[in-house]
């Protein structure tokens, strides 16, 4: 969804607190790692990511809502997922949220299945669950962004993780276009995977992320800039430091583009906080996070930015800019 230029001045301190701790909720129910999400009216909505009480990897179906006006209990079970994911990229048009590819449970929910076609639209006002049309090619640990009516989806690992895919589609939501086009692919050498992504100002970023995976990965600082009316990728400055697992924790405020936290090499993570300023094309590192985290999921609420889960924890953080 397109944050558009909001208003404030830009800053480098962050003042960061538990939510538990001001008195405004207890941790989330559960911990758990790389997991869909997005707000939308005022709430923090959170789907899938692995299940904590079983050996790595599987995926669950939980759904929760994290609704900080809700008195008492702030976190709200929904109804459980078709299929439980990770790795899926996230959208939302403002009403509904929507997730697309991934690593998907096995037939025996023990262990993940490396890539999926599969499109869900969660329907907020019905608490439910609608299947779209299939991405054209299983995909996992992709991008996916709302902008004017139309899905983007692109990077991402091939089924298996066999290789990082520059390619983009495109589905067109009011069109009730039945299946996706293709669309500008991402520049050469510039695909990945575990990557942020947010709209600003009706264009659409790719923000850092890796080349390959688990000991081959190689983290990226790499910065790249969709323009949807001449269907063309351009190479931006570069993040200050390179990493992924950013893919819920890139996010606009203020007219910046925010990423948290995040993988930094293969299983070491970072407290690192960086903005992006589009007028200037330039990085500036921000307050650190309280932990060195990754794949959590944060966006803009209570006057800053709520950053749950992640790394298994169920901590809830609130950020708010201090200067």
């Amino acid at each position: 969804m397109d944050g558009g230029a909001d208003a404030g001045a830009a800053f480098r301190s962050i003042r960061w607190t538990r939510l538990a701790d001001r008195g405004a909720g207890p941790n989330a129910p559960e911990g758990t790692s790389e997991g869909a999400g997005d707000l939308v009216g005022g709430k923090l909505y959170t789907f899938g990511g692995f299940d904590w009480s079983k050996d790595c990897c599987t995926p669950w179906r939980h759904a929760w809502v994290f609704d900080p006006a809700a008195s008492g209990w702030p976190w709200t079970r929904l109804a459980d997922m078709v299929e439980g994911v990770s790795h899926a990229g996230t959208t939302t048009d403002g009403t509904d949220i929507y997730w697309a590819g991934g690593f998907v449970e096995d037939a025996a929910r023990t262990f993940q299945i490396f890539g999926t076609t599969h499109v869900w639209r969660y329907r907020v006002a019905t608490n439910s669950y609608q299947p779209m049309p299939d991405l054209p090619v299983a995909r996992g640990a992709g991008a996916l962004q709302y902008l004017d009516g139309k899905l983007h989806f692109f990077g991402g690992e091939s089924m298996g993780q066999g290789n990082d895919t520059p390619e983009h589609w495109v589905l067109d939501l009011p069109g009730g276009a039945r299946s996706w086009v293709a669309a500008a692919p991402m520049l050469p050498g510039r695909a990945r995977n575990h990557l942020g992504s947010a709209v600003l100002d009706g264009k659409i970023y790719a923000v850092g992320g890796q080349h390959g995976h688990d000991q081959g990965l190689v983290e990226s600082r790499q910065l790249d800039v969709y323009d949807p009316a001449t269907d063309t990728w351009k190479q931006l400055a570069d993040m200050p430091l390179a990493k992924g697992h950013i893919a819920a924790t890139t996010f606009v405020f203020r007219g910046r583009i925010l990423a948290l936290a995040g993988e930094i090499a293969n299983g070491k993570y970072t407290d690192e906080d960086a903005a992006y300023d589009p007028v200037t094309d330039s990085w500036i590192e921000l307050t650190p996070f309280p932990v060195a985290t990754f794949s959590g999921i944060a966006r803009p609420m209570l006057g800053g930015f709520v950053f749950a889960t992640g790394n298994y924890s169920p901590a809830t953080w609130l950020g708010v800019p201090a200067d």
